[in-house]
């Protein structure tokens, strides 16, 4: 028992370390290539390959659910080391992914027939840029994707299910630093576009070929042809929905500006600053690694008690993290693309309201992961359905009336418009939220969830606010804002401890428990 426990806790500790670092890596890499695009192939070719990718990423939901169900339904075979139905179930994941795989392609052809009309030729003036170069730029950059579904999913899926995502990240990781130095270079060489674009592609063929090596060496046993068991992976049409909603409403504002601007340097403009916020996310994510089966062994268990205190350290935690990480970005977000995009004059990056407006859509939905991850955990995707669809089409339809309303005045209004209509929907998701997740999942007052919430905006107000009102901070230089940004991360975490000692003293003492226990045991 305590040899599997300690088995446990170390590849807890291996996926959170590999984790993070894939995560820091994607965030760094994640500014090296739109800064390159804009220098050398301008703002009109970096806005075509955001907006581009948002509809690629949806494409990729032809595999919603597949993932959960077959992670899931290895569980117990794994735990019994029954090779045979590891084996089953592993070869009905990779047919699934296969048929997956060509819909995609399917979709990836049909969207590069119609993308040019979406956003038209001539938005592309200054650019070597007919209709099929749009065509086959797109193609190049579907590569990847239909290269993952072929190849990848089928190893990923494995490796979840055996705790083993360290391997994962590992592979990843070195797949996307390969990506960034083939752009890096075939971008200062002046490569054609599409040709840098399906070099890019072809590096994700790193990955399974690692994960294939480690596979066979870990899972000798383990045959991926084997006759499938089909009727493990029923379970996917549970999570497909709500996997799909949430994946179109993280990129609806992308999709929405395509739409209502047509102009694909605003759609540049308005990537450059989401960048960002992603980079927050994927450091929020190192927070959330493992959380899921965490959670749902309690419930399992039904050991409620245990179960409320880890849910209200971990609340606090992640609103923590939410409400460092935010108020400074909502600070230092406009002078960090400013300076991210020196040089670059075919688009105004200076953009204070768009880079308000992100902020506080990225603050509004990250307000209510804590309650998003305990549905995941409890399996509750079936009855929070209507939740996903009220979201969604408050998104859409808000998002499209304001965007139009504002292009009136400006573009640059036109994208506060979209965000504006997706923060109300964010509003209303949290709203449905607060009175599901308390009453059936983790019985606690919903008004202490809500009061966390409304307490962070307002920290976030507080702390961001005088830099905001005031100009307080004149940053003239990446080393300058470095030099700002570490004080201002130190002022901002003693500003929401001071809160949280003040009205949250028996969460901060209970982490502050867990952290002295934590380290007293690793020694």
């Amino acid at each position: 028992m305590n040899k599997r426990t300690n088995t446990r806790t170390s590849r807890f500790v291996q996926n959170t370390v590999f984790t993070g670092a894939y995560q820091v890596t994607a965030m760094l890499m994640g500014f090296v290539t739109p800064r390159l695009m804009m220098l050398f192939y301008g703002s009109q070719i970096n806005g075509l390959i955001v907006s581009a990718n948002e509809f690629l990423t949806y494409f990729r939901l032809v595999e919603a659910g597949l993932a959960s169900a077959a992670v899931y339904s290895l569980y117990k075979p794994l735990s019994e080391r029954d090779h045979e139905s590891v084996s089953a179930i592993v070869s009905a994941a990779r047919q699934y992914y296969n048929i997956a795989g060509w819909m995609f392609i399917g979709l990836t052809l049909i969207f590069a027939i119609i993308y040019p009309f979406i956003v038209p030729i001539n938005t592309l003036s200054g650019n070597p840029m007919d209709y099929w170069s749009v065509l086959l730029l797109i193609c190049a950059m579907g590569v990847s994707g239909a290269l993952e579904f072929f190849t990848l999913s089928r190893y990923r899926v494995l490796l979840t299910a055996d705790q083993r995502t360290f391997m994962v990240s590992l592979a990843s990781m070195s797949s996307l630093l390969l990506q960034t130095t083939v752009i890096v270079v075939l971008a200062y060489l002046k490569v054609d576009i599409i040709l840098l674009r399906l070099a890019a592609s072809l590096t994700i063929a790193i990955r399974p070929l690692i994960l294939g090596h480690y596979v066979k060496k870990v899972y000798p046993q383990i045959n991926a042809f084997a006759k499938p068991n089909k009727a493990a992976l029923a379970r996917r049409w549970d999570a497909m929905y709500q996997q799909f909603t949430t994946a179109f409403h993280q990129g609806a504002a992308v999709i929405l500006t395509t739409i209502i601007t047509r102009d694909a340097a605003m759609i540049s403009v308005y990537g450059t600053y989401n960048m960002v916020t992603v980079g927050l996310w994927g450091i929020l994510k190192m927070t959330t690694t493992g959380i899921y089966s965490g959670f749902g062994d309690l419930i399992v268990r039904e050991q409620r008690e245990k179960f409320q205190q880890a849910y209200r350290d971990f609340e606090y935690l992640y609103l923590f993290v939410t409400t460092v990480l935010f108020s400074v970005a909502a600070v230092l977000i406009v002078p960090f693309v400013v300076l991210y995009t020196d040089k670059i004059t075919d688009a105004n990056y200076s953009a204070p309201l768009i880079g308000i407006m992100v902020v506080l859509e990225a603050v509004s939905d990250h307000a209510k992961m804590p309650m998003d991850l305990m549905i995941t955990a409890s399996g509750k995707f079936r009855e929070t359905r209507h939740h996903c669809t009220a979201q969604v089409l408050t998104a859409v339809g808000l998002g499209l009336g304001l965007g139009y309303w504002g292009l009136q005045t400006s573009m640059t209004m036109a994208i506060v418009g979209i965000l504006s209509g997706i923060i109300l929907s964010n509003i209303l998701r949290s709203i449905l939220q607060l009175y599901f997740v308390p009453k059936y999942i983790t019985h606690l007052p919903w008004q202490w969830t809500l009061k966390r919430m409304l307490r962070m905006f307002l920290e976030v107000a507080l702390i961001a606010g005088p830099f905001l009102a005031f100009h307080l901070l004149n940053i003239n230089g990446f080393f300058k804002w470095i030099t700002l940004a570490v004080p201002l991360c130190i002022y901002a975490s003693a500003v929401t401890f001071g809160f949280g000692w003040i009205f949250e003293r028996e969460s901060v003492k209970s982490l502050l428990g867990r952290t002295k226990f934590m380290f007293q045991r690793e020694r």
